[in-house]
This record gives C-alpha cells, structure tokens and sequence, in this order.
C-alpha cells in the first residue's frame, strides 16, 4: 500500500504539470481557444485525472492565480524582521532586500508571470492590488502618522504599485537582462530619491 507521503507527491506533481501546460499553451494561443483536451494532451494525462484536480479550465486557472499570488506574498513578504522592516523608521530603512526578494521570486517563476500579466488581465489587477497592500502597510508602518502625509496614502500606494508592475514587466519582456541585484538597486534608488533627483532634473 503507497504511502500517504507518496501520494501527496505524485498528487502535486500531477497537479504541477498540469499548470505547467496551462502556461505553456496561454503563451502560445489564447485562452478563450485552449481546450480541455489541449491541456490533457500536452500534461501527458487522462481527462479523469484532470477532472479528479480540477472542475474546468476556469478553475484551474483561478487556482494558478491563487497560488501564486499566496506564494508572492510569503517569498517577498518573508518576514522583513531580520534586515528591513523591523528597522521602522525612514532614516534607517534600506528597500533593497525587499526588492531583491521581489525580482528573485519574479526570477523564479518567470514564465508563468510572462503569460499571466499580459493574458490575464485578472491577475495583474489581484497581484497589483497585493503589492498596493503591502506597500501602504509599510507606510504605516514607518509613518503612522497619515497628517505629515503629502498625498493621500491610497493615491500614493496605487502610484507605487502600478510602477512596480511596470518594471517587472519591462524586465520579463527584456528577458530579465538585468541581474536581481541591479533591478533592485535601481528601483531602491528610484524609491528613495524620486523620479526626479535620478533624473538630474533637482
């Protein structure tokens, strides 16, 4: 008799492929056209199996895009205690561990984020809204004072994050040319002195 242990690995690896072929297909038609048997064909599965993980194409991709976005949250978020974060003011602050921990995660998962931001208009509003959250938690955080705010803190967390998704965009379609480490020191920069100052502009 298997053990559960066993099981559980070959239910994820199943389950893994099979997500594997939705974002491969997505990226080379589109998802309105991809069929249940495309799926199953290039996973290399039966339709049973398929059914057995998943309700439908809809379900397998809602699931994809909340994983994912689950898994955003832990590998950037991993608590910041240690290095960032737990230093709470701005003076002492240094964004570049979080931005390394972003691109790296971004790194990481490459092709599916390729497929989802530019197919899945869904997931780019649901990841652009968590790093909306996350980013007006660390403003109050270091700021939890909102009267010494110039701008409205929803006004300034839907400007960051739209830049946010911007640059990770531009770099996926650059073929993440620039290292981890250099995208995060550039956004760090960019962050810290405004657009302004890097542009030599004040």
């Amino acid at each position: 008799m298997e053990s559960i242990e066993k099981v559980d690995r070959r239910i994820k690896r199943t389950r893994q492929f099979i997500k594997e072929a939705l974002i491969k297909l997505m990226s080379e038609k589109s998802y309105s056209s991809i069929s249940i048997q495309d799926i199953t064909e290039y996973a290399n599965i039966n339709r049973s199996t398929f059914y057995y993980h998943y309700m439908d194409k809809e379900d397998l991709l809602q699931v994809s895009m909340d994983e994912m976005i689950a898994k955003a949250i832990v590998d950037v978020s991993t608590k910041q205690a240690s290095n960032d974060d737990s230093k709470a003011t701005y003076n002492d602050y240094d964004p570049v561990p979080f931005f390394i921990r972003m691109f790296e995660h971004i790194q990481s998962n490459a092709p599916f984020y390729r497929v989802m931001l530019e197919e899945a208009p869904t997931f780019r509003r649901r990841i652009t809204e968590a790093i909306k959250q996350q980013y007006m938690e660390s403003i109050a955080l270091m700021q939890p004072d909102e009267r010494q705010l110039i701008v409205s803190k929803q006004m300034l967390a839907t400007f960051v994050s739209g830049a946010y998704i911007s640059i990770i965009i531009q770099w996926l379609e650059n073929n993440l040319a620039d290292s981890v480490t250099e995208m995060a020191e550039q956004l760090s920069k960019i962050m810290m002195l405004g657009p302004h100052r890097v542009s030599g502009l004040i």
